[in-house]
């Protein structure tokens, strides 16, 4: 087959499964494995139709203009995870600031801090073996000067940082199973908020702001219509100048303070 060839029957049989994106899809497969047989490409497509997400199959995403390798075992980055990379940036200005990435997964926070900052020395912390293989594998992919520390969030803490930042898990253990089928294929420990999906923000609200300086900054991502509890939390754990930005489609994202 010749390249349009395969676009083109790869969107036939992705929008005869369903696939909402056929067209978006089908390119993107299509750029990736060139010219191929049809077995080899029936062979991608059932991995897809199979609810394996694209971005798995392609074995790399861009966020923020950067590459980053995902793969089983670690959060897909998302456009959304954009608002929080924006904030942090622009907090972290031309200082010298001294960043920690909670719940870094592949890195892409961290590193896109990292990459777009003037002074900004960043840590990035991850629990599980797999997300931390390609936490470590994006840092040299990205020639970033990121440094992975392996440990949990929930239990570990060290150091004074400037700024604080996370996506932590936010969806509640109900809810799990209704997500999208993609969606339940990527770590359910990067996406298990817990009972009520806010377990993270208290964790690392009680553990955390210890840890910021006087003027630090926590910022975190949120689920939709989380806005006020988390707000409420960052209060009752001292945080002031406490506001939000929203995403490009107008939605509540991100939550932050900051300590006197």
């Amino acid at each position: 087959m010749v390249a349009l060839n395969v676009q083109k029957y790869a969107q036939k049989k992705l929008a005869e499964a369903g696939i909402e994106s056929a067209l978006f899809e089908a390119r993107q497969i299509a750029a990736f494995l060139g010219n191929t047989s049809e077995e080899e490409l029936d062979a991608v497509l059932k991995r897809r139709i199979d609810g394996e997400p694209l971005q798995y199959i392609l074995g790399e995403w861009e966020f923020y203009d950067l590459p980053f390798y995902v793969g089983e075992g670690v959060l897909i980055p998302r456009p959304d995870t954009e608002t929080l990379a924006e904030f942090a940036i622009d907090r972290a200005g031309t200082r010298e600031t001294v960043c920690m990435d909670l719940c870094s997964g592949s890195g892409c926070l961290a590193i896109t801090l990292d990459k777009h900052s003037v002074n900004a020395t960043v840590y990035a912390m991850e629990l599980s073996d797999k997300a931390f293989e390609y936490l470590k594998k994006n840092i040299e992919r990205n020639a970033s000067s990121v440094r992975a520390v392996k440990g949990d969030v929930l239990e570990d803490d060290f150091g004074e940082f400037d700024l604080i930042i996370s996506n932590p898990p936010f969806i509640k253990t109900a809810d799990l199973d209704t997500l999208q089928k993609e969606v339940k294929r990527e770590p359910q420990m990067a996406l298990d908020g817990g009972d009520d999906g806010l377990v993270f923000y208290r964790k690392i609200a009680e553990k955390w702001v210890p840890h910021l300086k006087s003027g630090g900054t926590l910022a975190v991502e949120i689920g939709i219509g989380q806005g006020d509890d988390v707000k409420a939390i960052f209060k009752a754990a001292g945080l002031k100048n406490i506001g939000s930005r929203n995403d490009l489609s107008g939605i509540e994202r991100v939550i932050f303070g900051t300590l006197d």
